[in-house]
């Protein structure tokens, strides 16, 4: 089982000194994409880094704050909102009851931490609690990666299998599952085109 616990403490500022913050840029795009009272699905969110950032919005939102790692959890409840109500939730998201449904769902750095079944079950679970017209904000690493972007993510996943107990060889191939179901409406590239932040609307 995966465990970020050991990590927890210091994985932004590994994030910010490898990827010289560009993982944590590449989560402004949702913020031209939230409206008031929108309910928000976040899985994978970790330390919470970005919640401030959604905060200055000035608008409510209702946020199921989802994570695996009761670390990140603690981590991330330390940021204090007015206008967002947030439920931390420390799950594994495969045995989490999604029981509701939402105008927004982020999955942040999260599909790059299953084999390709695996991911496919997860979009198909999150797949039937976004509203029609509803938003997948989704961020990870690219999936057409070309020489130096594949040794850093072979370099990546030796890492995280060492420190989390990671175990995939390669990150699964989402594209074409989101386009059978979403429009893509915003793409933005960070890193050198090694991170993509992508906003998908569902098709009615």
């Amino acid at each position: 089982m995966l465990n970020y616990n050991f990590i927890a403490p210091y994985y932004h500022s590994l994030s910010r000194i490898i990827f010289f913050n560009r993982q944590h840029l590449a989560h402004f795009p949702i913020l031209n994409y939230l409206k008031e009272g929108d309910k928000v699905l976040w899985i994978g969110g970790g330390a919470g880094k970005f919640i401030p950032e959604l905060e200055k919005l000035n608008i409510k939102l209702e946020i199921d704050y989802i994570d695996f790692s009761s670390e990140m959890i603690k981590i991330a409840e330390k940021n204090k909102t007015s206008n967002c109500k947030i439920n931390f939730i420390t799950s594994d998201i495969f045995n989490y009851q999604l029981n509701k449904e939402y105008d927004v769902v982020m999955t942040t750095f999260l599909f790059d931490h299953f084999k390709q079944e695996k991911a496919q079950e997860l979009f198909l679970k999150i797949n039937r609690v976004i509203k029609n017209n509803g938003i997948w904000f989704y961020v990870d690493f690219s999936q057409n990666q070309k020489g130096w972007q594949k040794g850093i993510t072979s370099l990546m996943l030796i890492f995280f299998k060492i420190v989390i107990g990671l175990n995939i060889n390669q990150l699964p191939k989402m594209k074409s599952i989101f386009e059978d179901n979403f429009e893509l409406i915003h793409q933005e590239l960070f890193f050198r085109k090694y991170i993509e932040s992508l906003v998908w609307r569902k098709k009615k």
